[in-house]
C-alpha cells in the first residue's frame, strides 16, 4: 500500500538547514551530531542546494580539499528536486532510483523545506506495507475477523 510522505513515512517533520557561506567542518559537525546523511542548504527560506556524505568523502576527502577552507557552496548540488509531503512513498521511490538520490527534500506549498526523506525512510515504509499486506492476507484465507466467511 502507498503512504502519503508526511505523516505515514515522516512522522516528525525536520529539516536541517544551512547557509552556503558556512564551511564544509561546520556542515560535517551538525550532520554527525544530529546522525544525518544530508542537509539542505538555505538562502532565506529558498532551497538553494543539497549536501550529502557522499559529497563530503567524494568533493572534500577523496579530492583532499580542505574543510575548514571548503565552503558548502563549493560541494552542494544546487538547486535539488524536491517533493511535497502530500506525495506518495511510491513517487518519491521512483524519483530517487530514476536520478540517482539517496535523500531528496519534502517542501511545503510555498516551497518552503520541512522534511527531509531518505531511501531509509522508504525501505522502512514498503518492509512496513508488506507486512500489513501479508498480515490481510493471513487474514483473508483464515477467515479471521469475518474478512472472507459468509454469513
Amino acid at each position: 500500500m502507498q503512504k502519503k510522505l508526511v505523516p505515514n513515512v515522516i512522522k516528525e517533520c525536520r529539516c536541517t538547514t544551512m547557509t552556503a557561506d558556512k564551511t564544509v567542518r561546520d556542515a560535517a559537525v551538525l550532520m554527525t551530531g544530529q546522525n544525518i546523511g544530508a542537509l539542505v542548504v538555505v538562502d532565506g527560506d529558498a532551497i538553494v542546494g543539497i549536501v550529502t556524505e557522499r559529497d563530503m568523502m567524494c568533493k572534500v576527502v577523496g579530492a583532499s580539499v580542505d574543510p575548514d577552507t571548503a565552503k558548502i557552496a563549493d560541494i552542494m548540488t544546487p538547486n535539488p528536486d524536491t517533493i511535497t509531503g502530500d506525495a506518495l512513498s511510491g513517487q518519491a521511490l521512483e524519483m530517487m532510483v530514476e536520478k540517482g538520490y539517496r535523500h531528496l527534500p519534502i517542501v511545503d506549498e510555498s516551497q518552503k523545506p520541512i522534511g527531509m526523506v531518505s531511501v531509509r525512510d522508504l525501505y522502512q515504509a514498503v518492509q512496513e506495507g508488506l507486512a500489513e499486506d501479508l498480515q490481510a492476507c493471513e487474514t483473508y484465507v483464515q477467515g479471521g475477523d469475518g474478512y472472507g466467511v459468509g454469513a
